[in-house]
């Protein structure tokens, strides 16, 4: 054998420094593509989040809904009454009222939409996990949850919702409702905050009841038994409840889609351009075939071009997003993750080396013979 390994290691390199337009025109079409993907994932991930981190965060095994609702938080009130029932239910290790409601507040800066979220900070109805602070515990004190989209209320600043002031005690990351800058309070004050705004002491219902279920006890069958044994109310298990929130499942559709298309057009501009390079130094495979050079090692050399000029636009792709993203926080609110960015990018790489499949082919298909023939080499 004529050539080694590290021969064509060589020869794949080579040919790109030689032909580096052609091979950076594919890199800037890959990183382009990779812009795109990753700039519709972050804002994707930051839209769905500040829609579902509410439930999705929430420390609630089952989420109980007025049953006339349709799954939707908004448009929920449940009986007081439903509360004991629901206790009485078997694999019911506690419940709490949870309201929602969204309010004007106002703070040093000026006002803002707040979701207000009143519900027992003992119980299960608040976010499980708590970055910086803690639950609220008395009267007037508040935990905050932003959406990304608008600026962070700090620990011990205050917040003045209709007659009633709040004061944040504690941070939770990823448990806004409705992408709405988001106040967890005790029920007792949501209830003021409700009467203050219709200017008179009316009957506050719960928007949902939450339920931590029995240790070992399954929240789907729970959910189920809860439906069946109160009327009036639909229970959920939490990820049904999210999953059912209006308007996820659209958006979440619109951007797979969106994924896909550019998933597919990174795999044909990707093959369709190792085709034609095959295509186009076809004589030069076959003489390297004719001295003894190995289908092998040729096939070698073109997954190594492929690996490295798709990898390098995809981590151009990944290093312009971070900076476009940085740039416009204020604007989309969204940024990198870590998981789907490295995801995102084997993907590409495992479909740019898919679409090399057909020029890898055309390698295979070389014979060595065809040196010896008319118009040979």
């Amino acid at each position: 054998m004529v050539c080694g390994a590290k021969v064509f290691v060589f020869v794949a390199l080579k040919e790109i420094r030689r032909s580096i337009g052609r091979f950076t025109l594919l890199s800037g079409a890959v990183a382009l593509l990779v812009i795109l993907l990753l700039f519709f994932q972050a804002v994707a991930g930051t839209l769905t989040r500040g829609l579902t981190g509410g439930l999705d965060s929430s420390s609630a095994d089952v989420l109980v809904y007025d049953a006339l609702a349709r799954r939707n938080p908004a448009t929920s009130v449940v009986p007081v009454s439903a509360l004991d029932a629901v206790a009485a239910v078997e694999g019911v290790s506690a419940v709490a009222p949870i309201g929602l409601s969204v309010f004007t507040g106002t703070t040093s800066t000026g006002e803002i939409d707040v979701q207000l979220v009143g519900g027992d900070p003992a119980g299960p109805s608040v976010p499980r996990d708590i970055s910086e602070g803690r639950l609220p515990s008395a009267p007037g004190e508040a935990l905050f949850s932003g959406s990304s989209l608008d600026e962070t209320i700090d620990v011990g600043r205050q917040v003045r919702i209709e007659d009633v002031d709040f004061t944040v005690v504690g941070i939770a990351d990823d448990a806004a409702f409705n992408v709405l800058q988001t106040l967890y309070v005790r029920f007792d004050d949501f209830t003021l905050a409700t009467q203050a705004r219709a200017g008179r002491p009316i009957p506050v219902s719960p928007s949902l009841i939450g339920v931590e279920v029995n240790d070992g006890a399954d929240p789907a069958t729970v959910a189920a038994a809860v439906t069946n044994a109160v009327d009036g109310v639909e229970a959920l298990d939490r990820n049904t409840a999210v999953d059912e929130l209006p308007g996820v499942s659209q958006i979440t559709q619109s951007f797979n889609i969106l994924y896909l298309l550019l998933y597919i057009v990174v795999t044909i501009v990707t093959g369709v351009f190792f085709l034609i390079l095959t295509v186009q130094k076809k004589d030069s495979l076959v003489l390297l075939r004719a001295v003894g050079a190995s289908s092998a090692d040729i096939v070698r050399s073109v997954l190594l071009q492929v690996i490295a000029v798709v990898g390098l636009g995809a981590i151009i792709g990944v290093a312009v997003t971070a900076l476009l993203l940085s740039a416009s926080r204020d604007v989309f609110g969204a940024a990198l993750r870590p998981l789907p960015t490295v995801l995102s990018v084997g993907a590409i790489v495992v479909l740019g080396l898919l679409a090399s499949m057909g020029a890898v082919r055309r390698v295979l298909a070389i014979d060595p013979i065809e040196a010896t023939r008319s118009g040979g080499i």
